[in-house]
């Protein structure tokens, strides 16, 4: 079944990139934010009380690292994509089921490719460029 509208959630430490991050998903029809933390535990708490959100935009290098944060939630997402400035943690990051990883700063366009990628990859409809 094809979605009209994914579920999103943002999990940083850095304010300016959640900035970045929310208005990236408003120029995107099909994605809807609905969450954006800067306390993982916070975080981990709301995605625990929702079970229907598709994409989790998730920084490592916070006060609690987000490779233990999803570890703890990834069975309750769709769709795991780091968004941080290490490009070191790759393997990691895979290794706890991320379906993606963005290396801080990347454009607009990278980050459509990303989710365009996703999807594909999960056999969905990719998002057209707004």
């Amino acid at each position: 079944m094809k979605r009209t509208q994914y579920k999103c959630i943002i999990v940083d430490d850095d304010l300016h990139f959640i900035e970045v991050l929310e208005e990236y998903i408003s120029n995107v029809a099909k994605l809807e934010l609905i969450g954006s933390f800067t306390d993982p535990i916070k975080a981990v708490k709301f995605i625990g009380k929702n079970d229907d959100i598709d994409f989790l935009f998730l920084d490592i290098k916070m006060e609690i690292s987000g490779l233990e944060i999803a570890k703890i939630v990834r069975s309750q997402v769709g769709f795991l994509i780091f968004v941080t400035s290490h490009s070191t943690f790759g393997l990691e990051a895979f290794g706890v089921g991320s379906d993606h990883y963005l290396v801080k700063p990347f454009d607009f366009h990278a980050f459509l490719r990303t989710i365009n990628s996703v999807l594909k990859r999960n056999r969905q409809a990719a998002i057209i460029v707004p």
